[in-house]
Parts: structure tokens; sequence; C-alpha cells
């Protein structure tokens, strides 16, 4: 056996991560850093060329590839056999153990065969950025000289373990690989051990690291044995900012003769802190260092015996919201607020408006972000949350709570705000005599929208073929819909939203939290306006209603859109679809950014809802049904809720509020209807232009376009006898890179600052009976039937489930995978199910004491893990 297949944690060159592994690889780079890394061997990838070689011909594996290949359910169950197959058949060879003991007897030569060691496992895959394998390879600590083979084989097959297998297929690795390298380190007999990521993997604030901690081993830690200790310290000052002490209950120490025990912590150190403030700024310190080395955020697992602190593993972090560089601030610079528009729903992603940093808004990336910390150097603080509370709730309480930190010290001189100019071009003799224009505001809102809908269809049709720049035409667009906006919407949407609903809202608000039959009525009062969206649905509906509900009731939906495409339906569907596209037709999913596809491009999105609409209503069940009802019983309720008003003295008010809700609150999405037109017409246009570009050879996808910013692109077209095709490439691989990094984020917030920091709402005490509160450790709502498990094989779990446990280690993640959502009652943000449930975007929160106690098999519940709020559906509030 070559002794370079067995390699030196201290080694001073840097080994191919393809052959020590992950693991491998990170302790060699840190020993390298001069930090405290236990001495110890990397067993290389080549090592193990012999087993490999035997898995690899014997029939259970030809099985295994065979049912793989066919995308067989029996996969678990062979890799199994095989596990059990390798550890009565695959042995090391005499040669094989005399490297291991000469290498190791070279680092410890009075007592290699005396003290204990740590056996880990290395894959080349782990440890990646994209893929952290959390805990699916086994660790076996406390391991004695003589029995190192076993432990070293068992170490070995964790690498064919199922749980690996389904994590490599949703990662995108090749699942039939078989590649192992394995760290033999001296084991740490750890005073107090624990889990550091060097940003705060809850807010993902680049300057706050998060430290957890026990007392003992880290299996309590990463296994989610008890609930830990948890610190908060900013990186910057070393200042902690929170401490919040965990029940450690439990404690794992190293046996005497061989492996590891769970005990009982006693009373006193389930009490107090297990680190002291100055080892949480040692520990921070060393996570600093190699998050500079690495270069991206990273997590460390630390022990400490007898006082000296050791690094024991450090890997990327996989699960964080990288900011391009337009975004970011530096460490000790002033950090800028940014509120996402796109996010929220509100106007498009556009062409570079501004420097983001220096002025209130700027289109990057395919988001148009509002810099609130330049917006609150022209507004006060309170006039801004006035005009947002009925917009964003979240902007309000983060305004109310952070904005002074926030705000610029010196004024933004690109954001121009002049009062002369805005009374002037917008129609205010219209907005304060509202009740006198109404009739000729709406007509006018209508009549004139409608215009601005047929001259630009007309105009985009006469410059489809034009030499006029694409982003000419975009700005035409764009600045005849402001115009359009400022003389015709505002005058409505001032009447409907806050003369109207925003009035209705601040009468009745001081009397309806504690009468639940006025706050019905007023839910019904105000509830089904023929928003366009509204609308939308009622026509999707209207759809349905032209087939046979019987010929399709024992159809899939794939057979259902495949009959739409052969033209089977009835003709007056047809014509009822041409007329619905006309209308909707530049609009679908992520609408907002002309990057998405319209229902006009891909209409099986409409379709799949004509199904579902199909198959769910009838004449008598039917979102028109409803609609009408609602519309028809209105004035009664307004006859109810006048009484009552004017018993509160505030009869007057609301009638004339009711009028401007009535008449005037469908208005209020009508903005983005007439914006998302604009960015469908542009789209279309853009499309047809850049079909020369695809005639040509000049891209491989016509959707690469769409990387590109529209000035390049017309700088392409304008060009296009003579441009290459790298130099195209080129250009939309600077122009996207912002985008790629924007697309690779798992969480899409609509407040975050410079520094990474997601802003959401404060955690809130349950408030009713039926829920429970908790803490978010991944984002995201789900609703869902509950499936509670004591072991992970207890009972069949099927897909979608919400899974309720007390911990999850590595054996749950192929269920985790599958499931909907995770409750857990211990654990931390660091703890396995944490970080799995981040990896794969499942709503979690745990920290919810007996709660597997508390909810029943087959429960409707909803995981807030926005909020922190577990809701019992089925229960009464």
């Amino acid at each position: 056996m070559s002794e370079t297949k067995i390699i030196s944690l201290n080694s001073k060159e840097l080994a191919d991560i393809s052959q020590v592994g992950g693991k491998g690889y990170s302790l060699i780079k840190l020993s390298s850093l001069n930090l405290n890394v236990p001495p110890g061997i990397v067993l290389t990838v080549g090592f193990f060329e012999d087993w490999i070689k035997k898995i690899k011909i014997s029939d259970l594996y030809k099985e295994f590839i065979l049912q793989l290949s066919q995308n067989n359910n029996e996969c678990q169950i062979i890799l199994n056999k095989i596990k059990d197959w390798s550890l009565n058949n695959l042995v090391l060879s005499s040669s094989d153990k005399q490297d291991i003991e000469d290498n190791l007897k070279k680092l410890f030569p009075d007592d290699y065969n005396k003290i204990l060691y740590a056996v880990r496992s290395s894959s080349p895959e782990e440890d990646l950025a994209g893929a952290s394998f959390a805990g699916n390879y086994e660790t076996y600590l406390g391991t004695q000289f003589d029995l190192l083979e076993e432990f070293i084989l068992k170490s070995f097959i964790s690498c064919i373990d199922y749980r690996v297998f389904k994590y490599k297929l949703e990662k995108g690795f090749t699942a039939s690989d078989i590649k192992i390298a394995i760290v033999i380190m001296k084991q740490v007999n750890c005073d107090v051990s624990g889990v550091g990521f060097s940003i705060n993997p809850l807010n993902n604030d680049y300057d706050e690291a998060v430290i957890t901690s026990n007392f003992g081993l880290g299996e309590s830690v990463v296994g989610g044995i008890i609930t830990p200790d948890e610190y908060i310290v900013n990186k910057i000052s070393k200042k902690v900012i929170t401490e919040k002490l965990g029940s450690k209950d439990k404690i794992v120490k190293l046996n005497e003769d061989n492996g590891t025990s769970i005990l009982e912590q006693n009373s006193e150190n389930q009490k107090k802190s297990s680190l002291s403030k100055e080892q949480i700024i040692q520990i921070v310190d060393k996570i600093i260092v190699i998050e500079n080395s690495y270069n991206v955020p990273i997590d460390i697992e630390f022990g400490i015996e007898n006082d000296i602190l050791y690094i024991l593993q450090a890997r990327p972090i996989t699960t964080y919201n990288k900011l391009p560089e337009e975004f970011l601030t530096k460490p000790n610079e002033q950090r800028q607020l940014y509120f996402d528009v796109t996010v929220a729903k509100l106007i498009p992603g556009i062409e570079n408006i501004d420097n983001l940093k220096e002025s209130a808004f700027d289109g990057i990336g395919g988001k148009l972000l509002l810099n609130l910390s330049n917006v609150m150097t022209k507004f006060e603080i309170e006039t801004i949350t006035n005009y947002t509370s009925n917009i964003n709730s979240l902007i309000n309480e983060t305004l109310l709570n952070h904005g002074n930190e926030y705000k610029n010290k010196t004024e933004c001189k690109a954001l121009k705000i002049n009062k002369l100019y805005i009374i002037r071009k917008v129609p205010i003799i219209r907005i304060i005599f509202a009740k006198y224009f109404a009739k000729s505001s709406k007509s006018n809102f209508e009549n004139q929208m409608s215009r601005f809908i047929t001259e630009s269809e007309e105009y985009i049709q006469k410059n489809i073929d034009s030499n006029v720049p694409i982003f000419t035409i975009f700005e035409h667009l764009f600045n005849n819909l402001v115009t359009y906006f400022r003389s015709y919407a505002i005058p409505v949407l001032a009447y409907g939203i806050f003369f109207g609903y925003m009035k209705l809202k601040n009468l009745f608000e001081p009397y309806l939290k504690d009468n639940s039959e006025l706050r019905q009525d007023f839910n019904n009062l105000i509830k089904c306006f023929p928003f366009v969206t509204i609308l939308m649905g009622l026509d999707t509906y209207k759809l349905s209603t032209y087939l046979d509900k019987n010929q399709y009731k024992n159809k899939t939906q794939d057979e259902f859109y495949q009959d739409f495409l052969d033209k089977k339906f009835p003709k007056e569907f047809y014509n009822e679809f041409e007329t619905f596209m006309k209308k909707y037709g530049f609009r679908g999913e992520g609408e907002i950014d002309i990057v998405n596809k319209r229902y006009s491009e891909n209409p099986k999105t409409i379709i799949n809802q004509v199904f579902s609409a199909l198959l769910e209503y009838d004449e008598s069940n039917n979102p028109q049904k409803d609609f009408d009802d609602t519309n028809t019983n209105r004035p009664e309720i307004f006859r109810k809720l006048y009484k009552f008003a004017s018993k509160k003295g505030f009869a007057s008010e609301f009638e004339k509020a009711y009028f401007f809700t009535v008449n005037f609150f469908q208005y209020r999405e009508s903005h983005k209807y007439y914006i998302v037109f604009v960015i469908g017409s542009v789209r279309k246009l853009i499309l047809k232009r850049a079909e020369v570009l695809l005639q040509r050879n000049l891209i491989d996808d016509i959707d690469d376009i769409f990387k590109l910013k529209i000035k390049s692109l017309d700088h392409i077209l304008e060009n296009v006898d003579v441009i290459t095709k790298e130099k195209v490439g080129n250009k939309i691989h600077e122009d996207n890179k912002c985008r790629e990094i924007v697309t690779t984020w798992k969480r899409q917030p609509i407040m975050f600052d410079s520094r990474g920091r997601i802003f959401s709402h404060e955690r809130k005490e349950a408030s009713k009976k039926n829920q429970f509160v908790g803490d978010s450790v991944s984002y995201g709502k789900v609703r869902g039937k509950a499936k509670v498990l004591k072991t992970v094989n207890e009972k069949v779990f099927n897909p979608g489930e919400i899974l309720v446990t007390k911990a999850t280690d590595p054996g749950w993640t192929p269920l985790i995978i599958n499931c909907g959502g995770i409750i857990l009652e211990v654990g931390g943000m660091l703890q396995h199910g944490a970080l799995v449930s981040r990896e794969f975007n499942k709503p979690c929160v745990v920290g919810i004491e007996n709660i597997t106690d508390i909810i029943k098999d087959g429960e409707e519940i909803e995981v807030d893990a926005i909020e922190g709020i577990i809701t019992l559906l089925d229960r009464e509030e």
C-alpha cells in the first residue's frame, strides 16, 4: 500500500478534495492556518479502492444498479443488504493495517495504541457549497486503537446508506458512485463543545456569529439530543447581543473503554452557561479567521478540553442569501435598509435607474429595490409609516423599531422632491372635491386606460420590426403610463384607498376586536369587490362552465390539457378562451419580472386551473355564485352597520366612506395590471426582435436574451452582422451576474439590509387556544396533515405530511425531503433538523415542549415558520 494513500492532517500541502473528502480537506486547511486541530490522518479515497472494487463486482451491487435504472423503491432494501455483506466480507489487508499503525506511531510515538480516536467519514461530495450532507455519514467517537478496523469499516459503509443515496439524488450527484475517505484523529475529551456559524442563519446577518454549545461532547448539540445554550455575537464590536440558556438536561461523555454514553446532566450545569464570555470571544475570533480564509460564510464544530480550544471541522454554509456587490456595504460602513418592491408585488424590476447606495431606487437582478435609508433623509419616519401602514406592516414595524439606526446622516441629493411640481401635475382639485368629481373621475379612468391599452398595442405593432431601440420603446410606454396614472389613476386610487377603505377601517377597528358579529359583518362588507385578479379568477371558472364534468372526472390533468391542445373542447370554450387571453394573456406566474413566461406563451397553468374548477365546483357551489351573493347582500349589511355607526356617532362619515369604497376600491390593483401589460408587451417585442440571434446561432436558447440588460440587447441587435457568439456570451455572463446570485436565494425577503440582515415580524405570543409558539429555524408557511413519529420507521409517512417529532438525526433525511414542514420539540437553529429543513426549503419550527403529545396523527395543522406559530386548524380558537 502506497504511503500517499494516507495523508497527515498537518500536511504542508493542501490535498485534493477528491481524495481526502470535504472533512479531510477542511481539517488539513485549518491546520495550515495554525489553528488548533487534533492530530490525525486521512485514509484517502484511493485507500479503499480494493473494497470499492469488491462491492461493485458483487451480485447485490449489480441488482442495485438495475433497480436504480428502473427508479425502483427496492433500492433501500438492497443497499441494506450490501451493507450487511460488506460487514461480513471486507477486511483490511495486513499492509493496510501496518500503514495505519506506522502513520499513527509517527504522530503519537509514546501512546498511539493507548489513546482514544475519533473515526470520521469524509466524502468528496461532503461540505461542498450547496450540499453539506449534514450528518449523513457516520462518525465514531472514543475508539480504541485495537478496534479501529471495525469502526473504519462501519464508517466506510455509511457511504452506502439509503439516506446518503437519497440526498445525492436530491442534490444532483451520481447516486451509484461509491467514494469515501476516512479521518482518524485524536479524540478530544471535551469539557464543552458545540457549533458556530459565521453568519446568523436565522436572519442572514453577515456581522453576527451564532454559537450553540453544551457541556461534554458535541453530539448532544448536533444530534438534537438537547436544547443547547445559544449565543449571538456582533463580530465587529465583539459584544454578545443575546445569550439564551437551553435546557441541557443531557450530556454526552466518553466511556472508559470505548464509545460514548448519554448521561443526565447535573442540575448545576443545566442552570449555568456552558461558555464563559472569554471563551465565546475566542471562538468568534477563530470563526472570523476561518471565514476570511474560506472567503465564504462557514460553520464550525469546536471542543474545549482543559481550557484549550480545538477546531474539529469547518465547512461552507450552504443555505444563506448572498448579496451582490451592488447591494453590499463594508462591515464598518453605515448599513442601508432596502425594501424589495418586486417581492411586495407593487411594481416591476426594470433597467438600471440609479446607484442603489446613492439614490432611492435601483432596478438590478430582476428586482426593484427602494433604499429606505435615503428616503428617510427626505421624509420623517412617521410620515413614511403613516403612508405605508396599509401597504406592508413589516415596513412600519421595521422603521419604528430600527429606522433611526438606518437613516443616513447626509441628505440624498439624487432624491429630488419638488412639491410645486407635484401640485401642478397631479389633479389635486379632483382629490380635494372628491364627491363632486367622483363620477367623472371613474369614467375618465376607465375610458383613458382603455385608450392607453389601444395606443400601446398600436405603438408596439408599428415598431415590432422597426429600428427604434427596445429601450426607447420601453421608456415611451412606461413614461406614457406614468402620465396616464398621474392624470387618471391617482384620483380613483385616492378615493378607493384613502377616502374609502382606510377610512372604513379606521372607523370600525376600535370595535372589531371584542365583537365577533360586527367583525363578520365588516368583513362581508369589504370583500368580493371586482378587483382585476378576482375577475380573472371568475373568468377562469367561467371557462370551466363550457365543459362537461362527467366527461373529465376520471381523466388526469395531462389528458385534459392534451384535449385542449387537440381542440376537443366545444367551440364556445375556445371563443371565450380567446377573449380571456386578450384580457390576461400578458400575465403569468412571476409576472412583474420580464424574464418569466406569460399565459399566452404557456397556457397550461390556466388550463390546469380550469380543470380544477371543473371538478371542484357545480351550479350551487362556485365562486361566481359566492361573488354575486356577497354583492347582492352588501346593501343589507350596509344598513345594519349604518345603525351601529349611528349609535356611535359616525354614521355620516361611514356613509361617505362606504360610497368611495363601493365605487372605487376595486381599482386598488389596477396599477399593477397596466404595469404588467407594459412588461408583457415589451417581452413580446424582445422575443420577436431577438429571433435573428437564434437564427444566426449567436445564442443557444431564446431565453438567454433575458439575461441581458435591454440596452445591451439593443447594442447586439444593432451590430448583429459583425458581433460574435463569444462576445454575446461574454455580455450575457456580465449582465447576468447579479441575477444569478439573487436566483440562488432560499428566502425572498421583503426587507433586508446591506449586510444581509433579513427583517421579519417580531415573534408573538400565542393569542389563541389552538396555537403554539416556537422558534422559526427555516422560514415558510404550509398547511397539511400531521404525522407524529417517535422513530423514523414507526409508521407510513405520506409525502406532504407535516412531520412532528421530538428531534431528528441524519436518519430522518429522506423523510424530511418528502415532508411538507417540520415541528420539533427540542433543538437549536444549528441542529440537524434545522439544517436540512433550510436546505430543502421546509418550514420548520422548534422548541415547543410536549408538542408530540398535543398534536394527533391526521390533524390538519398550519406551520407558520415566519411568525413561529403552529395552529391546530381542527380545534377551537
